[in-house]
């Protein structure tokens, strides 16, 4: 096995020119660098790849001192330089750093080293999910997959570096990387002069034979030296490439979907089937139908192409029309959908889904989510003989049934004693819960809840949701209770199957839909045998309990699509993926608002599973007429915005910076709205409230 390890130094560099040549204590940054890698044990030669401009002599002599090899090649062809100073080496593996990290990690060089070849990977690195400073960047790729990039990469981006179609193409799997989420923000690179200025403390102060940890610590522990500069965006010369080479698109026309507009109401009651489609949850200049969908990317009616944010209401996990469900379902489809018996599919349906969820024996399909919330109320309250039913009063939403909607200020035809059986408290506040069970002993049934939301605002920093979970079970238990996790949203995002196996929990009962089979209409209800049991029919002379009996719970073109779900995610690492995308997206739009000044007005919630904006006023108020404008202006470039981005397996890097771009534009018309009003700026009316008392 050979590996050489090729780190990239140039003269030129817009920010700092000459930057590896500044020098600290009389000694080059480009000599500190080679003087850390060349400690690698696991590189059996470094070579130099520079540029062919003249200047650059410099480099190569300084690389000369530390007997290391240089090459000179393409100025703005960086994957060229590259390839071409190694194409002779007969390497396997290649070892990727760059210059501009002085004070890079010869012991993280072999760790990703040794990972990358034990788990016989054709590229791993440590950068994409940015979980160390920035500064200690390495990768590791196969001869093979270099060779590739340079004979068929021709995107600018993908030439001035050397591994974004790499990373397009090989089967990426995400292996978390435990260290703690505090030093990702933090820079030990050279990119700008407030860069230096921190490099060269950390040398005068530590030396420069410390390990990366060290320096790490020391500027955690110093606020002043982090903040010298704090406010640089992490990778910034590779999104402005990108930014370069993305052209937006300009969305304009909705003659079709006006037209649809006008119809559609005096058809369908909302225009719509769930209301948080509804034309009044988005702005004027937005499209009114979607024609088809394909992976990431839908289309309106009258034509026009946008990235996809929202994914079916958080429903499409895998990508629209993604080819193995469809064909899944397509071979099925050939069989029947629906009989006067159950259908076989339906056993391997309960067996496959069962055996993901730990600690639950049944499962009771249907399909759409208030139909299972509402069963597993019924069941608790045929198991305990009690009434009260209990969830978070500022959750969005549970079910359309009576027991939820009464609670809401849309609850117009719903009798007022219904209402009174249901009671709320403050979300993940187990003191707020406990309350109810203290002013309604022996009279609550069950407590349902989400078992996570990508946010908790009004909770301590150090509120930690598996204690808060743990905690509503017992105390459940000890009332005579039940606890239902709602995994409507938070099943197959946060991990697989859900939060349950994430925080190692057992409720009684839980709800899932959604995404667990890629948009199709699929929802179950697992819980343990002695509660479900109650909705079945052996057991003889006992009270019925008519749980759930639809029709078309059963469909088998539903299952299929689920059993096809299932295994991709079983096989793929889809979690991974997805939570890669959306670390990076939220990071991106994050480091976008902190360039702009404008943190007070746009709260970019940081969330790997789903990240979600919040937009505010000139009062630093949210305000739902700037939220509108901000969705107006993605929706004009080419991005079906409602606020969140749910990533799915079809979501890319590359629509990850598209977003971005478009999120920066969008973000210079927001500030001129700060300044003259949403008014201004924004076609028709806010979009309103899904849960309010008046239309």
């Amino acid at each position: 096995m050979k590996i050489i390890g090729v780190t990239q130094a140039r003269i030129g560099s817009s920010r700092l020119p000459k930057k590896v040549l500044l020098e600290i204590k009389n000694k080059t940054l480009l000599a500190y660098h080679l003087e850390r890698i060349v400690q690698s044990k696991s590189v059996d030669r470094w070579i130099v790849a520079t540029t062919n401009e003249s200047e650059s002599d410099a480099i190569c002599k300084i690389a000369n001192e530390f007997k290391i090899n240089s090459f000179k090649g393409s100025l703005d062809d960086v994957l060229d330089r590259f390839y071409q100073a190694v194409k002779n080496e007969n390497a396997d593996y290649i070892v990727r750093v760059t210059s501009d990290c002085p004070l890079i990690d010869n012991q993280l060089i072999d760790e990703t080293v040794r990972f990358c070849i034990d788990e016989k990977l054709e590229y791993y690195s440590n950068v994409f999910e940015d979980s160390y400073p920035d500064g200690l960047d390495v990768e590791v790729f196969s001869f093979k997959m270099l060779e590739e990039a340079w004979q068929n990469a021709n995107l600018k981006a993908d030439r001035e570096h050397v591994t974004p179609y790499i990373r397009r193409k090989v089967d990426l799997s995400y292996y978390s990387i435990n260290i703690e989420p505090k030093y990702s923000k933090l820079r030990i690179t050279v990119d700008e002069e407030k860069d230096f200025k921190l490099v060269q403390f950390l040398i005068e102060q530590l030396g420069d034979n410390k390990g990366w940890k060290e320096y790490a610590d020391f500027i955690l522990q110093n606020p002043d030296v982090k903040n010298i500069n704090d406010s640089i965006i992490r990778n910034q010369g590779y999104m402005k490439s990108k930014f370069e080479e993305i052209k937006l698109r300009e969305v304009t026309n909705f003659t079709i979907s006006n037209k649809y507009r006008n119809e559609i109401h005096q058809l369908i009651p909302g225009g719509c089937h769930t209301y948080s489609k509804g034309d009044d949850q988005f702005p004027q200049l937005s499209p009114a139908a979607i024609a088809k969908g394909k992976g990431s990317h839908v289309w309106d009616v009258d034509g026009n192409e946008y990235l996809d944010c929202s994914m079916g209401l958080t429903s499409v996990s895998l990508g629209h029309a993604y080819d193995e469900v469809v064909n899944a379902v397509k071979e099925e489809l050939e069989n029947g959908v629906n009989f006067q018996r159950p259908a076989s599919i339906e056993k391997e349906m309960a067996e496959a889904f069962l055996a993901l969820v730990p600690g639950h024996d049944m499962i009771k399909f249907s399909k759409n989510g208030s139909v299972v919330t509402t069963a597993a109320v019924k069941l608790a309250r045929a198991k305990t003989g009690r009434d009260f039913v209990v969830f978070p009063g500022d959750h969005p939403f549970y079910s359309y049934d009576d027991w939820f909607i009464g609670k809401t200020a849309c609850n117009k035809g719903v009798p007022e004693a219904t209402t009174n059986l249901s009671l709320t408290f403050q979300s993940y506040n187990i003191d707020s819960l406990k309350e109810l069970f203290e002013k309604y002993p022996n009279q609550i049934a069950c407590v349902i809840t989400e078992p996570e939301k990508p946010n908790y605002p009004h909770l301590p920093a150090n509120f930690k949701v598996k204690e808060f979970l743990e905690q509503a079970i017992q105390l459940c238990h000890e009332n005579g209770a039940l606890f239902i996790a709602d995994e409507m949203v938070t099943g197959f995002k946060t991990e697989f199957p859900g939060s349950i196996t994430k925080y190692g929990i057992q409720p009684d009962m839980a709800t899932w839909g959604k995404g667990i089979a890629n948009g199709f209409s699929f929802c179950a209800l697992t819980g343990k045998k002695g509660v479900m049991e109650l909705g079945g029919i052996l057991n003889e002379g006992e009270e019925k309990v008519f749980l759930i009996s639809t029709t078309h719970g059963g469909e088998t073109h539903g299952m299929s699509a689920a059993i096809a779900t299932i295994d991709i995610f079983k096989n793929q690492n889809v979690i991974q993926h997805n939570h890669a995308i959306g670390k990076k997206l939220s990071q991106l739009c994050k480091e976008l608002v902190q360039e702009a000044n404008i943190s007070d007005y746009i709260d970019v919630v940081v969330s790997e599973w789903m990240p979600f904006f919040i937009f505010k006023n000139n009062k630093k108020e949210v305000c739902q007429g700037y939220r509108t404008l901000f969705l107006q202006e993605m929706i004009k470039r080419g991005v079906l915005f409602q606020g969140a981005f749910v990533p799915c397996f079809s979501h890319t890097e590359e629509d990850v910076y598209y977003f971005a771009k478009a999120f920066k534009e969008s973000i210079e018309v927001y500030k001129k709205a700060l300044e003259e009003g949403y008014e201004n700026y924004l076609v028709g009316k806010p979009a309103k409230a899904v849960f309010r008392k008046f239309l």
